[in-house]
């Protein structure tokens, strides 16, 4: 089989920069042949933002939206920001266009509502962009709106992870890695699980542990005026107080319903909706260092107690792969650690799911970075979107219902060819696959994906 390369774009949460990564797909080898990463401009940034409180404020229905110029004009910028960036990318690789199949491209979420905050609502997820400003601006088909068809499909759409990183975990286990957890943490932390049950089937686990960076940078811009704790050195002056741990635990991720995120069993997806900035983080009652450094030790702390949620016939893994700017701090890095080797403080309450983690375990677990397997952790996520494009070229299914809860194994995304009437290598390949016509239930809207408030009516 010849290689297909697809292209990857991502552009998380904090609105900062466009991450873009070049990867080949030949048979099982997932191999990356250059990225990039560019700032967005500030005001981008503040526009996005914008955009956002927009959404907020017509309770994310977006057919409110379509005339709105300002909504219009902050999506095609954002998008001719993408397309610049990539254009960029390819100029200075000098990689021929017309050998990338497809390039995969998120969008921007604003807003996410699955069935787990739902709560019985109707469900929706909403992520912005133009995709065909996109192919015409660089003249490669584009593959997007890759969350909704789970969400149709009575998914969560979200994680997305755990299948690309059991592609991955494939050249891992030739070099004795098995089982393997990638542990993600960004704004919210994430686990994808890749081990086998009792009877040996290959097994994959995914969700999202709870916020991660999402409060401590959240009390470092309302305290200091920094966007966050460089190398931990405001926690570092701080202690764990376990009254405020348990205080931070049992309310900081609830929905209106009351429910706590860390005590729900996966499938889950995690949101700033569900985060709340309740009385334990003003810093009245302990100080700003000791808020701080409880707040961090929440990070690790949640996802070491999800590993409770992993079946009891699964096997744990020993090797944990980690990626994501959380893990740069090194006191959140070093409570990862001693968690996983019960060096830590454990909560009266949980001593028995963390024995029952710890006896599980078995032998000591070894943290490492996913670089150390020549897997790029900083183009993690955007490469998730090249092997989701490819998938969607050959048709093959990339949420189960292990790891987002869908009611059958879901094949995501769409595509569009650039306006230039020319033969594309898309086209090629959707004939050869048959897969041309998946994914076409509902009109796919010019700006924003299909899955958006509403979608059931159409």
């Amino acid at each position: 089989m010849t290689a297909v390369y697809t292209l990857g774009i991502m552009t998380g949460n904090s609105l900062d920069a466009t991450d873009i990564v070049l990867t080949a797909f030949e048979n099982a080898d997932i191999s990356d042949i250059a990225a990039y990463s560019k700032a967005y401009p500030k005001s981008l940034t503040q526009k996005m933002l914008a955009l956002r409180q927009k959404i907020k404020a017509v309770n994310a229905d977006m057919s409110k939206l379509e005339q709105d110029e300002e909504v219009i004009s902050a999506i095609n910028e954002y998008t001719m920001e993408v397309a610049q960036t990539v254009n960029e990318f390819l100029q200075k690789t000098d990689f021929p266009k017309e050998k990338i199949a497809a390039i995969g491209f998120h969008g921007q979420t604003c807003d996410h509502f699955p069935p787990s905050i739902a709560q019985g609502k109707p469900p929706y997820t909403i992520q912005v962009g133009n995709a065909q400003m996109l192919a015409d601006l660089t003249q490669i088909p584009v593959i997007y709106d890759f969350r909704s068809d789970d969400i149709l499909n009575g998914g969560e759409g979200a994680p997305l992870a755990p299948v690309h990183n059991q592609h991955l975990a494939k050249a891992l286990q030739q070099k004795g890695v098995f089982p393997v957890a990638f542990c993600n943490a960004g704004n919210t932390g994430n686990i994808a699980i890749i081990s086998k049950d009792k009877n040996g089937k290959s097994i994959v686990k995914g969700w999202d542990t709870g916020p991660f960076n999402h409060y401590t940078d959240y009390l470092l811009r309302k305290y200091k005026n920094l966007p966050y704790d460089k190398d931990g050195a405001w926690a570092a002056k701080g202690q764990i107080v376990p009254e405020l741990l348990r205080k931070l635990f049992n309310t900081v991720a609830v929905n209106a319903k009351g429910k706590n995120f860390y005590l729900l069993p996966p499938p889950k997806s995690s949101d700033p909706s569900w985060y709340k900035e309740t009385e334990s983080l003003n810093c009245s009652e302990y100080s700003f260092e000791d808020t701080l450094r409880t707040v961090l030790y929440l990070s690790s702390y949640g996802f070491v107690h999800s590993l409770s949620y992993v079946p009891d016939n699964i096997q744990l893994p020993s090797d944990f792969l980690i990626f994501g700017g959380g893990w740069k701090n090194p006191i959140a890095l070093a409570d990862f650690k001693n968690l996983l080797q019960e060096k830590s403080l454990i909560l009266p309450e949980h001593q028995v799911d963390f024995a029952k983690i710890y006896k599980r375990l078995g032998q000591e677990p070894k943290v490492d970075w996913s670089d150390k397997y020549g897997i790029s952790g900083q183009y993690m996520e955007a490469r998730i979107f090249a092997d989701m494009a490819y998938c969607r070229i050959m048709g093959e299914p990339f949420t189960f219902s292990e790891s987002s809860g869908c009611l059958h194994p879901v094949v995501g995304g769409i595509y569009v060819l650039p306006s230039e009437n020319k033969p594309y290598l898309l086209t090629k390949l959707l004939e050869k696959h048959k897969t041309a016509d998946l994914n076409k239930e509902i009109p796919a809207p010019k700006l924003w994906n299909r899955a958006v408030k509403g979608w059931q009516q159409n």
